[in-house]
C-alpha cells in the first residue's frame, strides 16, 4: 500500500542506496537516491520530500554540514542520520542541531521504520519513561486520544536509546527506574537533546527528593506526583507545545 510519503536517501555507497530504497518502496514509500551532500541540497530545492535518510560520512560534504544547509532550505524537514563508522562527535552534533534520529549501520530495519513513522508530520511525539506497565498503558491511551504519538521506555537505558533514535517533543520521566535512575537518564539524553522538555513523574517524592531537585535545576519543566492529575498534566503538555510554537 502506498503511503503517499517521499523519502530522500543520501549515501555515497550506491549498493546500500539501492538496497534501502528497495526496502522502503516495499513499505509503500516513494524514494529518490543521491550520492553526496551537494546533490542532496539540489534534490530538496527541486522536489518536495517528507523525510531525508542521510549518511554522516560522505565525500565533498559530510552529513552534518549537509544537514545544516538543508535546514536553511527546509527548516522542518525531518532528517535521520546513519553511519557505518565510529563518528560519535558528528552524530552528537547532528542531534544537537535538530536531526530527528541517528542509526549505526548495519541498520535495524524494525527500529528504523519505527523512527520513520514517528518523524513524518503528525501529532507531537511523547516518551513515557516508567516501569509501571499499568500507568504507561493508561497514559498512552489518554494521550493517544488527545492526538499525541506515544512511545514507552521501561528503563533508563532504553529511554536514552529511543531519544537518540527519535526526536521527542516531551519526555515524562519517572525518577525511580531500573538500571539507570531518572536523573542520570535525563542527563544522558541532554548530552545530545538539550532542547527536549522533561516532566518528572514520581510516586516517591520524599525518597527521590534530591534527584528531583537536581533534575529541576537541570531545567526539567516540572515535577508531578502520582497518582497523576491528568487535567494538570495535559495542561502542562499543552503549555510546553504552545511555548515551542511561539519560539
Amino acid at each position: 500500500m502506498k503511503t503517499g510519503k517521499k523519502i530522500l536517501v543520501v549515501d555515497d555507497n550506491t549498493e546500500f542506496c539501492e538496497n534501502i530504497t528497495d526496502v522502503l518502496e516495499l513499505e509503500g514509500y516513494e524514494t529518490v537516491e543521491v550520492y553526496d551532500g551537494l546533490d542532496a541540497l539540489d534534490a530538496v530545492k527541486e522536489d518536495g520530500f517528507d523525510l531525508v535518510l542521510m549518511d554522516v560520512k560522505m565525500p565533498r560534504m559530510d552529513g552534518v554540514e549537509t544537514f545544516r544547509r538543508l535546514k536553511e532550505i527546509s527548516p522542518v524537514l525531518p532528517v535521520i542520520m546513519m553511519s557505518a563508522f565510529m563518528v560519535e562527535d558528528l552524530i552528537r552534533l547532528s542531534l544537537q542541531e535538530g536531526a530527528f534520529g541517528a542509526y549505526q549501520k548495519p541498520l535495524d530495519l524494525k527500529r528504523l521504520f519505527f523512527s520513520i513513522e514517528r518523524a513524518l508530520p503528525n501529532g507531537a511525539l511523547i516518551m513515557i519513561a516508567d516501569d509501571n506497565e499499568e500507568l504507561c498503558a493508561n497514559l498512552s491511551d489518554t494521550l493517544g486520544e488527545k492526538g499525541y504519538r506515544v512511545t514507552v521506555a521501561k528503563n533508563g537505558e532504553t529511554a536514552v536509546k529511543m531519544a537518540r533514535e527519535n526526536k521527542f517533543d516531551i519526555i515524562l520521566m519517572d525518577m525511580k527506574l531500573p538500571f539507570m535512575d531518572g536523573l542520570k537518564t535525563v542527563m544522558a539524553i541532554r548530552n545530545f537533546r538539550s532542547d527536549v522538555q522533561t516532566i518528572i513523574i514520581t510516586g516517591h517524592k520524599e525518597e527521590m527528593g534530591n534527584l528531583i531537585e537536581q533534575a529541576l535545576k537541570e531545567k526539567a519543566y516540572t515535577c508531578m506526583e502520582k497518582p497523576l492529575d491528568m487535567d494538570h498534566l495535559l495542561e502542562c503538555i499543552h503549555n510546553i507545545l504552545e511555548s515551542d510554537t511561539r519560539n
